[in-house]
C-alpha cells in the first residue's frame, strides 16, 4: 500500500516537472516557445503588437509565469523531501523487524492399516 502511494506521488512529481521547469533552466527552444505563449496571452487580452502596452503586458506575464514556476518548483522540492523522509521511516521500520525466521515442518503420512496406501499426510510447522 505504501509503495503504491510513493509510486503515485513520484509519477505526479515527474509529470508536473515537465510543465513547470523554472524559467532560468529553460533551453533556448523552450524559451522561444514560452515567449510565443506569452505573446498569445497578451493578444488574447486585446493588446496590439509593437506598443508600450504590449511590452508592459509581456513583462507582467513573464513575471507571473516565472513566479508560478518557481512556486511549483519549491512545492515539488517539498514533496520530494517528504517522500524521502517517508521512505527513510519505512526503511527504518522494515530494518527493525526480523528479516529471517527459520521455519521447520514435519510431514507424517497416515493410512488405515500398516503397509496400506497413504490417504492423508499431516504437516506441522513451527
Amino acid at each position: 500500500m505504501l509503495r503504491k502511494f510513493f509510486a503515485a506521488a513520484a509519477i505526479s512529481v515527474i509529470l508536473t516537472a515537465c510543465q513547470s521547469k523554472p524559467v532560468d533552466q529553460l533551453s533556448y527552444s523552450e524559451m522561444k516557445s514560452l515567449s510565443l505563449e506569452l505573446h498569445q496571452r497578451c493578444w488574447a487580452q486585446g493588446v496590439k503588437s509593437d506598443t508600450p502596452e504590449m511590452k508592459a503586458c509581456l513583462q507582467q506575464e513573464f513575471t507571473r509565469e516565472s513566479s508560478m514556476r518557481n512556486s511549483n518548483y519549491q512545492a515539488r522540492q517539498a514533496i520530494g523531501d517528504a517522500l524521502i523522509a517517508g521512505g527513510q521511516g519505512y526503511n527504518q521500520g522494515m530494518q527493525q523487524q526480523p528479516t529471517y525466521r527459520p521455519t521447520t515442518c514435519t510431514s507424517t503420512p497416515s493410512s488405515t492399516w500398516v503397509g496400506g496406501p497413504v490417504r492423508q499426510v499431516r504437516t506441522s510447522c513451527y
